[in-house]
């Protein structure tokens, strides 16, 4: 098992127990229903956009560079270096937006960076080490780890989704989902009543119609070159 997949999963678990037990003070606790619907929405985005960044990459990545044999610097590789990481980071910023208090979005961001810089900085070396000037060029051009807003705009057109690529990474983007929707299901109850519990089918309906829909689109994009 990858050192990143170990460190993914040992975060999902701790930031679980933490909810648990400090759920008083993390959990949001927005006053009213409208605002509570729009920071879901947000949330609920970031959390698509970030598995759409994440399963992109890895199928990308496996399909143009065989074993790690050639470097990859086209796709979403173009907005940014690690765009595995930056879905991770989305994800993250999403579920707290779904969730949490938005004070979270500072400690995670910080921790999030302590964890995974240290883990970029080490795959950059051996990239280097591997392609030489090649990768040189390719990192004074691209961000890290936040793409800039050019390469935002621009990824539309690059980004691109297989079924045996979202296969992969389903997993993962379901367990998120079902961890969600009972936290905040259980969540809604403390705040509105049993009738908040009885929207949140729907907002699992309206994800699963979203993250088809992308799939869709981005599976009509051209061919790999």
């Amino acid at each position: 098992m990858k050192k990143r997949i170990r460190i993914q999963g040992l975060l999902i678990f701790v930031s679980f127990l933490l909810v648990i037990f400090f759920y008083k003070i993390l959990l949001a606790q927005w006053q009213g229903k409208s605002l509570d619907k729009l920071f879901d929405c947000l949330g609920i985005a970031l959390v698509l956009c970030g598995f759409l960044f994440r399963i992109s990459a890895r199928g990308y990545k496996e399909e143009q560079s065989s074993q790690g044999r050639n470097l990859v610097t086209h796709g979403p590789y173009t907005a940014v270096r690690n765009p595995m990481y930056f879905g991770t980071l989305l994800i993250g910023i999403g579920v707290i937006f779904t969730l949490l208090q938005l004070w979270v979005i500072f400690p995670f961001i910080i921790i999030f960076l302590l964890i995974y810089i240290p883990q970029i900085k080490k795959e950059e070396a051996l990239l280097l080490k591997r392609f030489k000037e090649e990768y040189a060029a390719y990192s004074q051009s691209t961000p890290r780890c936040f793409p800039r807003l050019k390469g935002l705009l621009s990824l539309p057109g690059r980004l691109c989704l297989k079924l045996s690529w979202v296969k992969k990474e389903s997993v993962s983007l379901i367990l998120t989902i079902i961890g969600i929707l009972a936290i905040e299901a259980w969540e809604d109850v403390q705040l509105f009543g049993r009738a908040g519990f009885l929207r949140e089918p729907i907002e699992l309906v309206l994800m699963i119609l979203s993250f088809t829909v992308l799939i869709v689109l981005f599976s009509r994009q051209k061919t790999l070159s």
